[in-house]
């Protein structure tokens, strides 16, 4: 296991985009779990994911794995609206975060305790911050990151989810600091 190394998640049902940086903020490498095609079934497409992702993280390991959890809303101009989609959404996020589970009980005794899956709604950690905004700022921090690359989105949104992480386990040690 690297403690040092943070592994993000953005999941989806179609693609899910991935993020590993080291906690000095540096990217190491960034992807997308793609199923193959995008016309099978959901399912199929979802324990694909999953079995990609048991691969990434064992290559990895991880001292923290940050799964994008949904906050069960919607915006209008998806799904027509009408939130068509939203369970299939919900249900790769959550047989991601369970494959995420699943490796860390198959790490030694040892490991599985010093190992977070942590699970942070998008909502929390954009700060409402539009999507637009954010791969820009992401683009003009990590040059390896190229927006127009990521149709989607799912690799820039699980960049800035390990940004965060960072960022937020500084201000936390910061503040514990201060507190002595």
């Amino acid at each position: 296991m690297n403690e040092n190394l943070v592994f993000s998640l953005d999941p989806g049902s179609i693609c899910s985009g991935w993020a590993v940086m080291d906690r000095n903020e540096r990217l190491i490498e960034a992807g997308v779990l793609t199923p193959g095609k995008t016309g099978l079934a959901s399912q199929i497409r979802i324990a694909r994911m999953c079995e990609d992702l048991l691969q990434l993280l064992s290559e990895w390991q991880p001292g923290v794995v940050i799964v994008e959890w949904t906050s069960g809303k919607v915006v209008r101009s998806r799904h027509k609206g009408h939130g068509a989609g939203l369970a299939v959404h919900g249900a790769a996020t959550g047989a991601l975060w369970q494959a995420a589970e699943s490796w860390r009980r198959s790490l030694p005794a040892g490991q599985q305790s010093e190992t977070q899956i942590l699970l942070i709604t998008e909502n929390l950690w954009t700060n409402g911050m539009p999507k637009g905004d954010r791969l820009a700022g992401i683009a003009a921090v990590f040059t390896r990151y190229n927006s127009k690359q990521d149709r989607t989105g799912d690799i820039g949104d699980a960049i800035g989810l390990a940004l965060w992480h960072i960022q937020e386990r500084r201000v936390q040690i910061a503040r514990y600091s201060l507190q002595e």
